[in-house]
């Protein structure tokens, strides 16, 4: 497979919640998503998990399009989760999410490298028609991940939510 990567600038946030809860529901899978999309574990090796993904991509018009992915997923607990695509509409997929302790807060970093088939034109390709819609999609389900975790952290006796001193989000490129 003739692939040439290409980087998305990074997602990060500050979540209000214990870096143990965001980990726990970033690993949630089979869990239902507000959004419609789902996740359903087609082999478990212990830390090493084979995962089918039903999310809603934006597509060019501005719609969603529901896109069927199947990834490998590393988990580091409670630091860091790769996901390695097998299946789905990018030949090539290398996501990684990486959670760090602020305080009992958590610092979310997204990560993303995707490829084409096709050398220098899969490459130009993707540069001018895939990234700008999976630059969108990483900031929309980071925004949905930041909302879902401090949600379920205002329910948790054992992870409440946190009024953490830094209050703003980091949401950008690093």
């Amino acid at each position: 497979m003739w692939v040439i990567p290409v980087r998305m600038e990074t997602v990060e946030t500050h979540i209000h919640a214990d870096r143990r809860l965001a980990f726990q529901v970033l690993t949630a899978f089979g869990a239902s998503q507000p959004d419609g999309g789902s996740s359903t574990v087609l082999k478990d090796e212990g830390h090493r998990k084979l995962v089918e993904f039903r999310s809603l991509i934006p597509t060019a018009a501005g719609n969603k399009q529901m896109i069927r992915t199947v990834e490998w997923v590393t988990l580091y607990e409670p630091e860091a989760i790769d996901f390695e695509g097998v299946e789905g509409p990018l030949p090539f997929l290398r996501d990684r999410f990486e959670l760090a302790d602020t305080g009992g807060c958590t610092s979310f970093r997204y990560e993303s490298t995707f490829g084409l088939k096709g050398w220098i034109v899969g490459w130009l390709l993707g540069r001018r028609r895939v990234k700008r819609r999976l630059s969108r999609f990483m900031r929309e389900h980071t925004h949905a991940l930041k909302a879902t975790i401090e949600e379920r952290a205002r329910q948790s006796r054992v992870y409440p939510y946190r009024g953490c001193a830094l209050a703003t989000d980091l949401e950008g490129s690093a």
